[in-house]
C-alpha cells in the first residue's frame, strides 16, 4: 500500500534516486517511460499507453539500459521481468512522477472546454451500462477534447491504482482499497431476472429459488464471485450454477430462451429489460446491499481536473435516481 505522501516521503524517495543516477545526461521523460514500462512489462504496451511507437519505447530502453549499466527488463518467456535495481527504483520513479503529476501540473486551473488530459477509470460493465455511457456521452458536450479509458477491476488495475496511475475507480465496500479517500455515489438492491416465455415468468418464491438453476458471473482470470452471490453463499444459501459468464452484461443472454434465473443489480436489469425479453421479480430472499463507491489516490486531492469528473458523475447519479 502506497503511503501518503509527505515532504519526508519525497525527500527519502529523492534521496534514494540520487545514489544510483546523476541526473546530469539523463532525459528525465525516460523516467515516464520506464514508470510505464516497469507496470506493463511490455514494449508494445507501454507504446500503445503513451501513444508512441513501439520502435520509440525500445530506444528508450535501451538509453536507461546504458545509463543504470543494467539491464532493468530482462525478457523470461513472453514476459519482461524486472531486474532487482529496476525493483528498487520502481517506486521512487512513480512517486516523484506522481508528485509532479498531481501537486505541480494538475493543481492548476482545469478548464474542460480546452483539456485535452485521459482520464482513466476503474468500474465494472454494471457500472458502465448504468452510469459511465451517459457520462461519456455528457463529457462529449462539455469537454470535446477530453479522452477516457475505462479498464476492468483486477489486480493490474489495483497495482495502477496504488500507483497513482488511475484517476477513478468506482467499486463496492468489499472491495475498496484501505487508506483511500472516497465517496458514495448510489445505491443499489438485487433482482432475480428470468425469461418471459420460461417456467419463472409469473414469479419466484424461495422454494423455487432454492432448486432453480442459475447463470451466475465470474470475473477476471481468478474467476472473482459477484457481491451478489458471495451474500448468498455467507448465508448458507448455494445457488446452483448451471452456466457461468464473464460480465454482469452476458447474465441476460444467458437465462433468454431457458429456465435458468440470473441475480442482476436491480438498474441494470431493468437497463436489459429493454433490450431482451426479460422479467424482473423481487428477490424472494434478502439480498446484498449495493453501494458503488468512488476511490481516488491520496496525491490527487488537489486535482482539479478529478474534482470535475466527480461532479459531472454526480449529476449523471442524479438523473438515474430520478428515473
Amino acid at each position: 500500500m502506497i503511503s501518503k505522501i509527505n515532504s519526508a516521503n519525497f525527500t527519502h524517495w529523492k534521496s534514494q534516486l540520487r545514489a544510483h543516477m546523476r541526473f546530469k545526461g539523463l532525459d528525465l521523460n525516460l523516467l515516464a517511460a520506464l514508470d510505464v514500462l516497469l507496470e506493463c512489462r511490455s514494449t508494445t504496451e507501454t507504446a500503445r499507453r503513451l501513444n508512441l511507437s513501439q520502435p520509440t519505447i525500445s530506444s528508450a530502453l535501451g538509453r536507461l539500459r546504458d545509463y543504470f549499466g543494467d539491464d532493468l527488463l530482462v525478457n523470461v518467456g513472453r514476459e519482461m521481468v524486472p531486474t532487482p535495481l529496476a525493483e528498487e527504483l520502481g517506486p521512487a520513479i512513480a512517486e516523484l512522477l506522481n508528485i509532479a503529476r498531481f501537486r505541480i501540473v494538475h493543481a492548476e486551473a482545469f478548464d474542460p472546454r480546452t483539456s485535452r488530459r485521459k482520464f482513466r477509470v476503474l468500474a465494472s460493465d454494471y457500472l458502465f451500462d448504468v452510469l459511465l455511457a451517459n457520462a461519456l456521452a455528457r463529457a462529449a458536450q462539455v469537454a470535446p477534447h477530453i479522452t477516457f479509458e475505462i479498464g476492468n477491476i483486477g489486480p493490474q488495475g489495483t497495482r495502477s491504482f496504488e500507483r497513482g496511475d488511475i484517476d477513478l475507480m468506482i467499486t463496492v465496500p468489499k472491495f475498496m482499497l484501505a487508506g483511500y479517500p472516497s465517496e458514495e455515489l448510489f445505491a443499489d438492491c438485487d433482482v432475480v431476472v428470468c425469461w418471459s416465455g420460461g417456467r419463472y415468468a409469473q414469479g419466484v418464491d424461495e422454494a423455487a429459488f432454492a432448486q432453480a438453476e442459475f447463470a451466475m458471473a465470474l470475473f477476471g482470470e481468478a474467476r472473482r464471485t459477484a457481491l451478489s452471490d458471495m451474500h448468498f453463499a455467507e448465508a448458507g444459501l448455494a445457488l446452483n450454477a448451471a452456466v457461468h459468464v464473464p460480465s454482469f452484461s452476458a447474465l441476460p443472454g444467458a437465462v433468454c430462451g431457458t429456465d435458468r434465473l440470473a441475480v442482476m443489480h436491480r438498474r441494470h436489469a431493468l437497463f436489459f429489460q429493454r433490450l431482451y425479453p426479460l422479467v424482473v421479480h423481487p428477490l424472494p430472499v434478502p439480498g446484498a446491499h449495493i453501494s458503488e463507491m468512488a476511490q481516488w489516490h491520496p496525491l490527487r486531492r488537489k486535482d482539479a481536473g478529478l474534482s470535475w469528473l466527480l461532479e459531472l458523475l454526480r449529476g449523471e447519479v442524479a438523473n438515474i435516481q430520478e428515473g
